[in-house]
């Protein structure tokens, strides 16, 4: 009866109108106060306990981050680079878009954030290059989710922390599903370009292309610098002396030293970023790390609830009751996803729904960095669905588009989306085999 009071609470209070953080913190609120399946007394303490965690600590400082980089250069340096590589080939700016959008993810751990930086840059020069909006704002607004797959990925960072799983791990898994799903955005861009009638550039020269290297590697260092943090390096013998080797500092500190290091890259390699710049990417940062925060708050007290009432156990037991296979499971959890995807953003999703479907995970064997990855690519498919895809809404700020014409320019593209889901689904080894490697 109290789950029931629960559930049904949150959802009156959404189709009021509510934010979902209220209705997620007052549903609970309601609950302890009709039915006490806990002490009123604890809510507040609970929401407190919920937010003091040196892991969240990280989402700010990437926040922050990627703020800094769009600021300081990097992403003009990266945008250069990626048309070096690719800008020569049929659709060359498309895949540019693509390439951009994967090295930019391996810093800022959002899609909104990459959609924003590449596509302020990359979205005028496509135009300017003859592919149309529709192409155009398709490639960015699809693209830019693969912001929260590759490494360091804030929804990773916060399943991580909800279900008590490594998250070097994590972000490690991250990485084969994350360059799979480019390789797939990339094919589309080629094949989609064949109807936009594109000129193809010259292949750049050695020297250009050494330039543009040149050029970026402090940009590309950033990435290096925490790939290299989080993970350490094995162990070795230096002139005759044993050194040993493992991670030299954790996700939240890799994601203070990638604030340090775009300052200083920005400010004093680049020479593009003001101490002005600083405080005022800064002040745009906090409104948005504190809505995440807010929710995240209300989020993991509702599951707090939904825990002390027996849910995820009675749904895990529910399961096992079926006789669920593995595959069978994974099938209804997608889709369940993809439906959520509609209503919910990414962060709410993972808080409520990774605490819940993972005892049920667990009873079948799957493994929960596996079911991890699984999760972030259908939040990536609701991040271009409407009505609450926040892709789909950043996109259309940057074009001026209507966010419906945003959303029907990105169905080509969301193709690849949907055929990288299959593959991370029915192909564990995509996510497993490399943080398999770290054990």
């Amino acid at each position: 009866m109290t789950a029931v009071a629960l559930i049904s609470a949150f959802f009156l209070l959404v189709l009021i109108g509510a934010p979902i953080a209220v209705a997620l913190g007052g549903s609970a609120v309601l609950t302890s106060i009709f039915f006490s399946p806990i002490a009123q007394g604890i809510v507040g303490q609970k929401i407190f306990g919920n937010l003091n965690h040196f892991t969240l600590m990280a989402i700010p400082f990437f926040f922050l981050a990627a703020g800094l980089m769009e600021r300081g250069g990097l992403v003009q340096r990266l945008v250069g680079l990626a048309q070096a590589c690719v800008g020569h080939l049929r659709a060359g700016l498309g895949m540019t878009t693509v390439l951009t959008c994967i090295f930019f993810a391996a810093i800022s751990g959002s899609s909104p954030a990459t959609v924003a930086a590449v596509g302020n840059i990359l979205y005028p020069s496509l135009l300017k290059e003859g592919y149309s909006p529709r192409y155009a704002i398709g490639a960015l607004a699809t693209s830019g989710s693969i912001g929260i797959l590759i490494p360091p990925s804030i929804p990773l960072l916060l399943y991580g922390f909800v279900t008590e799983t490594s998250i070097p791990a994590l972000f490690m898994a991250g990485v084969v599903p994350g360059l799979v799903y480019g390789g797939l955005l990339m094919l589309t861009a080629r094949f989609l370009a064949g109807r936009e009638g594109v000129a193809v550039r010259p292949r750049v020269s050695a020297a250009e292309m050494g330039r543009a290297l040149k050029t970026s590697l402090p940009a590309l260092s950033l990435p290096l610098f925490i790939v290299v943090g989080i993970y350490g390096f094995p162990d070795f013998t230096f002139f005759g002396h044993a050194v040993k080797g493992g991670a030299i500092f954790t996700p939240t500190e890799a994601a203070a030293v990638s604030v340090v290091l775009a300052i200083l890259i920005g400010g004093f390699i680049y020479r593009e970023l003001k101490f002005r710049d600083v405080i005022r990417v800064t002040a745009e940062t906090g409104p948005r790390v504190g809505m995440i925060f807010w929710i995240t708050a209300n989020a993991l007290l509702f599951g707090y609830f939904l825990t002390k009432v027996g849910v995820p156990a009675q749904m895990a037991q529910l399961v096992l009751h079926l006789q669920l296979s593995p595959t069978t499971f994974l099938i209804s959890v997608n889709l369940l996803l993809v439906v959520v995807g509609f209503f919910l953003e990414g962060v709410p999703t993972i808080l409520i729904f990774a605490p819940l479907l993972m005892p049920a995970a667990h009873s079948l064997g799957i493994d929960p960095v596996h079911f991890a990855i699984i999760m972030v690519v259908n939040i990536e498919l609701g991040l271009i669905t409407p009505p609450v895809g926040i892709n789909l809404f950043v996109a259309s700020s940057i074009s001026g588009l209507p966010v419906i014409e945003v959303f029907k320019a990105t169905i080509p593209w969301m193709i690849a989306t949907v055929v990288t889901l299959m593959l991370v689904t029915f192909v564990p080894e995509l996510s497993l085999t490399l943080p398999g490697l770290m054990r």
